[in-house]
Formats: structure tokens, C-alpha cells, sequence
């Protein structure tokens, strides 16, 4: 979810031409053994790699549609490709439900599709297949790896400094000291073109840095850092201690105490499986979006004790129809199936009722404070504006108790949970904090490469990536539609950029967990690679264009797929197309479901 590390380096061959590289020459050594003469051109040069920053799943979408395309073959010509960064996520995220169904979870030229074989959780695919099926994948790529995180990108021509934010960090000075330390070394003696860039890693596991030389790079690390915002009163150790240092990967932190013992923590870090949530502990969850809901979800999921709020309420995520899960069901007062809220009677917060009876939800609370308490955290809440109250399973309302700075509780929800020791009071066992993602946070591109200025790359009409003048620099996904400049908040409904295309586009597509998400970042990496051409055309129903379904089914068919297309988180068969288009015409039988 962001350029991360690990520990494991590249293979031994590398590895010894690095360390033949960093050795210091020594010329007495070199007049005894009779060498003092030989050229120093002689010498061995580093590897220069094509690398990709990112093992995740559009890191791994970038590559297979690069060896896919003539386009992506000549571009990565005879390099080896290095990827670098930390081990794809997915399978060791909380178990869930993603936000899409299965048939909308492929990807172009997969051979491991994680939308075959994966069962359905909460109406979404189930996340530790999809995880499982992007590791396969890239399996499959005979890459080369390094687990390290990417401290800057250096331009031969700049020989640019680090950010300068590294050091306010935990443990950041250490980071920056290790990284000043390579980046000033001088480039080795390469022919004029050959290694433009060069990319200063760091490793927590030794807290050394080393380089790496690139031809070219493509940066695939999602959507950003997790935040964490301020309390109203200000920052404590509690939550400063929830925004994890971004060259420790997962892998790193949960095997020291310190951190994997954390009470508070941002939402990314609260879905792992390394953080263990026991039953019946008390949960606060102070946020809406995709994140705290599933935070929300990994709380019902070990019957624990819920509070989950937003500043002004949760009802945006419920827009996705497979979210409709999580809430309760009155006709069977069991978990509702996936349905568009609106069909189903849910028009305001009122409707929001958790299936779990030990799961509360409510709105206008924000967070005020928080603190150690012994083995829990005192969370202190103040009132946002509009109405302040949580709702529990049997729809009582209550309010907030602004004096007392904490939710109160109904008769009814103080005898589900007496058992439970909860009590009211400020006091919870786990705070997650989930603010959705900096981007423009160290280990950010913005972070490591801001310096060598992107501009858009425009393919169907639209921004698909970024990339430098030189076009050796390039981001693609998460990372791309997350740049600032670039987001979603940043869209004119009625701007003809190549960025408000994009998103103008990205407002037809079937819903996604996040707006950044997989489908979109799917369809324009591969776009961006040239994957699609007229022998190779795309037919997934999808992720057409209005202008692709248009020249297959014609104009008016077009227009009722792409109307429909949205909220009905896509079209799983024939028959559903023929549906809602109130049509046996023939032409819809040429349309696909998912890539091939």
C-alpha cells in the first residue's frame, strides 16, 4: 500500500557485484600484485536494472502487461527488472470481503485471475484469494527482488538531496544519515545514457543504505501513507506512535514489541492479521471510508465490544452495494445481503444499524484526545456539528455526553455486553484511527521524486500515468491518481484535462472499495502499456468506454449500459446485460466479463 521494505535482498550475484563495488580500491595493494597499471574501466560496473517500486497487485499488473505488449517489450528491451519494496499485502490483511464482487476482480493478461476460484465474503471477494492470486502471479515474473525501502531517486544530471522531513520521523535521523551517506558516492563511469537514474535504498534490518542504477523505473506504490490526523487537542504519544515509520514494512514492526503491541493504531496497520484482537475487548473506530469499515468488520469478527462514528456519520461507504453487509436486516434481523441502499429502504444515518448486537455506530463525534490508561486508552471525544448520538441493534439512539467526553450507553446494549466489562467510560481496549492516506507523506513518490516533474501521460483520452519529459520515469495507479494535483477532490466535472477525463471515466465504472481502486488503476496501467490494440481490443463490459461499447452495440445500448453500469457494481453475465437493456440483441453476446 505505499513503497515499503523488508529484509530480503537481491539475489547473491548481485549482491557480490555490489559489494565488489563498494570496496575501496587500495593501490599499494595494487603496485604488490603488479596492477597499478590496469585502466579503471576495467572495473565491474553495477547492474543497471529496469525497475519497478511496488510488489503489490499494480505493480505486478505493470509487469505482466509489459511483457505482454510490443509496446512494454521494447520499452523494457534486454534490463533485468528489479522489483523494490515490501512483499504484497493482501494476503495478510484481516480476511474480507474486498468492495468488489469476484467477476470484477481481474486483471489484463493475468494467468492467475484472482477473480476464478475465490469465494464470496460480505458480497465481495474474498481478500486473502485475491492476495494469494497476486503472489501466484508474480511468481510468474522471474523478477528480481529488493526489500528495501526507496529513500530518494537521483537524476544523473541532479544529484538531488533527500527530504528533509525524513529526519523528523521515529528514528529518522539515523535514516537520513545512512542515506547522505551513499548519495554523495559519485556515479560510476557508465557510457553517456546508460543508468539516467539511481535509486538510494535503505534497509531497517541493518540501517544501511545502498544504490541501485535504472534505466528506467515505474513507481506502483498505491495510494499513500496512512494518516493519522491530530486530535482536536493535539497530538500524544499514543497517536504519534500510530503512524508507523515508512521504511518498516509489517514484517518488521510486528517483530518488535514496542510496535506490535500498539493500542492505537492508523487503519492500515489495525486490518493486519500480525495485530490480534481478542473477544470481547472494547473497540473505537473514529472514522468512516473502506479502511474503518474494515476495521469495523475485523471488530464483529471477534465479537467485540464497537463504537464506529464519523465527524458528520457513516453513510458514504454505504453507496458500494456490497457494504450493505454489514448492517442489519429487520425483515430477518440478521445481516443484510448486497443490495443498493436505496432499494433496500436505507436513506439516511437512521438506517445504519450494525447486524452485531455488540456493534454500536454513530456520528458527530470527533476525536479530542487520547491517552495511555493502564492496558487501555482513554479516548476523549468532543461534538462535531448536527446531531450527536450512536446507534445500537435495537436502534436506541444515544447521545454523546459532552461533559463526560464519551458515548453513553443504552439499557438494552449495557446487558448485551455486562458480561464484557464494559462500562461507561472513556476506556478502550484497541483506538483506529483510519484518515484515509497521506499523499504527500515521506516514502510518498512525491517524497522520493517530486523533483524530476511528471506530466500526465494521456491514452483513450485520458490521464492513464505520469511520467518525466525524458519518458524513463513513470507513475502508474493508486500512486498516479492519488499525486496531488491529480486526485479525486481535484476534479472539474466540466474540466476537459486529461485528469477530469480520467475521473469523469472513472465516475461510469462499477463502484470500488476506494475511488482509486483496483478496477480503474487495472484498465490504465494497462492502457498506459499499450496492451490493448486493434488486434487485441478490449471487450470487458466493465471497463469499455462509451466511445468501445459504442462501435460494438451502437449508441443507445451504449448509453443504457454505461447508466446502469455504476451502481450496479458492474454486469456478471449475458443475461444481465440483456436485463437491463430490455434486449435479445445479438450484439451483446460480443461483450465480455472480465479479462481473458
Amino acid at each position: 500500500m505505499g513503497c515499503c521494505c523488508g529484509t530480503d535482498d537481491i539475489n547473491d550475484e548481485a549482491e557480490q557485484r555490489r559489494l565488489a563495488q563498494d570496496e575501496p580500491r587500495d593501490a599499494a595493494r595494487d603496485v604488490d600484485a603488479g596492477l597499478e597499471d590496469v585502466n579503471v574501466v576495467n572495473e565491474q560496473l553495477p547492474t543497471i536494472y529496469y525497475v519497478i517500486v511496488g510488489r503489490g497487485p499494480m505493480a505486478v499488473v505493470n509487469h505482466r502487461t509489459l511483457l505482454e505488449s510490443a509496446w512494454g517489450q521494447g520499452r523494457l528491451g534486454e534490463h533485468e527488472v528489479l522489483h523494490v519494496g515490501f512483499p504484497n499485502p493482501w494476503p495478510r490483511y484481516l480476511r474480507h470481503g474486498l468492495g468488489q464482487p469476484n467477476h470484477l476482480l481481474s486483471f489484463p493478461a493475468f494467468a492467475n485471475q484472482p477473480s476464478v476460484g475465490g469465494n464470496a465474503i460480505d458480497g465481495g471477494l474474498d481478500s486473502q484469494h485475491f492476495g494469494a492470486q497476486i503472489s501466484a502471479e508474480f511468481n510468474t515474473l522471474g523478477a528480481e527482488v529488493a526489500g528495501e525501502w526507496v529513500g530518494l531517486i537521483q537524476s544523473r544530471a541532479g544529484m538531488e538531496a533527500i527530504d528533509a522531513r525524513i529526519a523528523a520521523e521515529e528514528g529518522g535521523g539515523a535514516v537520513r544519515d545512512a542515506i547522505n551517506l551513499r548519495i554523495q558516492d559519485p556515479w560510476p563511469d557508465f557510457a553517456d545514457g546508460e543508468a539516467p537514474y539511481r535509486l538510494c535504498l535503505y534497509n531497517p534490518a541493518n540501517g544501511a543504505a545502498r544504490l541501485v542504477y535504472a534505466a528506467k523505473i515505474d513507481i506502483c506504490t498505491g495510494p499513500g501513507r496512512p494518516l493519522v490526523m491530530p486530535p482536536r487537542d493535539g497530538d500524544s504519544a499514543e497517536t504519534t506512535g500510530a503512524r508507523t515509520p515508512p521504511w518498516l514494512s509489517p514484517e518488521n514492526w510486528s517483530q518488535v514489541q514496542r510496535w506490535r503491541d500498539r493500542r492505537t493504531l492508523n487503519g492500515v496497520d489495525a486490518i493486519r492479521d500480525e495485530v490480534v484482537w481478542n473477544v470481547g475487548q472494547r473497540v473505537c473506530v473514529t472514522a468512516g471510508g473502506g479502511v474503518g469499515l474494515n476495521a469495523a468488520e475485523k471488530a464483529r469478527n471477534r465479537q467485540c465490544a464497537l463504537d464506529w462514528f464519523g465527524r458528520a456519520g457513516l453513510m458514504p461507504i454505504f453507496e458500494n452495494p456490497r457494504n450493505i453487509t454489514f448492517l442489519k436486516d429487520p425483515d430477518t434481523n440478521g445481516a443484510r445481503a448486497p443490495a443498493r441502499r436505496q432499494d433496500v429502504g436505507i436513506n439516511g444515518e437512521n438506517d445504519l444499524i450494525a447486524s452485531s448486537k455488540r456493534a454500536r455506530m454513530g456520528r458527530g463525534a470527533i476525536l479530542a484526545s487520547a491517552a495511555a490508561a493502564d492496558e487501555a486508552v482513554e479516548v476523549r471525544l468532543a461534538a462535531a456539528q448536527g446531531e450527536n448520538n450512536i446507534r445500537d441493534w435495537w436502534a436506541n439512539q444515544s447521545p454523546l455526553n459532552a461533559p463526560e467526553a464519551r458515548w453513553t450507553l443504552s439499557e438494552e446494549y449495557q446487558q448485551e455486553v455486562a458480561g464484557l466489562e464494559v462500562v461507561e467510560s472513556r476506556e478502550y481496549d484497541r483506538l483506529v484511527i483510519p484518515n484515509g492516506q497521506e499523499t504527500d507523506a515521506v516514502g510518498h513518490p512525491r517524497s522520493f521524486a517530486h523533483h524530476l516533474v511528471f506530466q500526465a501521460v494521456e491514452e483513450a483520452g485520458r490521464l492513464v500515468a505520469l511520467e518525466t519529459a525524458d519518458h524513463l520515469v513513470r507513475v502508474l495507479g493508486a500512486a498516479c491518481n492519488n499525486y496531488p494535483g491529480y486526485g479525486i477532490a481535484t476534479r472539474n466535472v466540466h474540466g476537459n484535462t486529461p485528469k477530469d477525463r480520467m475521473w469523469n471515466f472513472h465516475a461510469t465504472l462499477p463502484v470500488s472499495a476506494v475511488p482509486d481502486g483496483f478496477i480503474i488503476c487495472g484498465i490504465n496501467t494497462a492502457m498506459a502499456n499499450r496492451y490493448f490494440t486493434e488486434n487485441n481490443p478490449n471487450r470487458n463490459v466493465n471497463t469499455m468506454t462509451l466511445d468501445e461499447l459504442t462501435a460494438v452495440v451502437g449508441a443507445d445500448l451504449a448509453a443504457l449500459l454505461i447508466a446502469e453500469r455504476n451502481t450496479n457494481n458492474g454486469y456478471l453475465n449475458l443475461l444481465q446485460l440483456q436485463t437491463v437493456c430490455n434486449s435479445q440483441d445479438a450484439r451483446l453476446a460480443e461483450l465480455r466479463f472480465a479479462y481473458p
